[in-house]
């Protein structure tokens, strides 16, 4: 980690483009299909580019190469398509031998779609998300509002959060972000722009600023984000009046990989201008549900 602790911003008013992390917006649910249409386009295009040896390599996702990624994905967006998909990712009986391994629920769900497709060629994953993501992103987008309403346990987030959140920003969000765990294992171009992926980059510090650990760590002290690249921007955290106490820059693809656990602290490259022992709590609190 490198500090810039004399650099003079840090002690100067948040600059014009600066937006204050708790104002962002939350989609709405008809932004929430545009934006999960647009990413379905966009990783199958990433998966189209693919060699055969590309889909054995490794990813940042433990455990898992990019076929093992992309059958994540496809049973992800199979349990959306049918009942029977659905019913059987989370069948106690069906999750108990990885229940009892130590997994989540949540871990179990995610490692059975992958084993249920243990046989599966490149081209048969390809061609069965072709046909169950579109009807995936459908389905969540005709959810009675009861349902969306119901509430279900996310902790890092306080507590509850409606199925709603998980339909309209939690999918399209997992999708992305294992957009780009398969473009940087397989070295693919990452096709990036301010209004798609700036958009989804902005709604993970709107969640930042709710998590348990951020407000535990840093409560209304000032701290700013600076990410660079076609996805950043400037956001700010904390609602008190004075000048932020420290200011992170930092790639946003960086940023995205040290707030989903794929990388540490130590693991990126960030500068800090400011207070350390701030940035050092603030950077150890970045941690978002992907």
């Amino acid at each position: 980690m490198t500090s810039l602790v004399d650099n003079p911003t840090a002690s100067g008013a948040a600059n014009p483009a600066t937006l204050d992390a708790h104002s962002i917006p939350a989609p709405g649910h008809g932004e929430a299909a545009v934006l999960a249409q647009r990413e379905f386009q966009r990783f199958v295009a990433v998966l189209e580019s693919l060699s055969p040896e590309d889909w054995d390599r490794p990813t940042a996702c433990p455990l898992w190469s990019v076929r093992q990624v992309v059958a994540h994905v496809t049973g992800a967006a199979a349990a959306f398509s049918s009942w029977a998909s659905f019913l059987r990712q989370g069948s106690p009986s069906v999750q108990r031998p990885y229940r009892e391994r130590g997994m989540s629920q949540l871990d179990a769900m995610n490692q059975i779609q992958v084993d249920d497709r243990a046989d599966r060629t490149p081209a048969q994953l390809l061609s069965e998300l072709r046909e169950v993501g579109p009807r995936a992103i459908a389905t969540r987008r005709r959810l009675p509002l009861p349902l969306r309403a119901l509430r279900v346990p996310l902790p890092p987030l306080g507590g509850w959060v409606a199925i709603g959140y998980l339909t309209d920003v939690i999918y399209p969000r997992d999708m992305w972000l294992h957009r780009f765990d398969i473009c940087c294992a397989a070295n693919r171009p990452k096709a990036l722009d301010s209004e798609h992926d700036g958009r989804l980059t902005a709604l993970v510090m709107r969640d930042l600023e709710r998590t348990r650990d951020w407000r535990a760590a840093l409560g209304s002290i000032n701290v700013v984000y600076h990410l660079t690249g076609p996805a950043g921007g400037t956001w700010r955290f904390g609602r008190a009046r004075e000048a932020p106490a420290v200011e992170l820059t930092l790639d946003a693809l960086q940023f995205h990989l040290l707030a989903s656990g794929r990388r540490t602290v130590n693991e990126i490259a960030v500068e800090v201008a400011g207070d350390s022992a701030v940035a050092a709590r603030a950077l150890s609190a970045t941690t978002v549900p992907y």
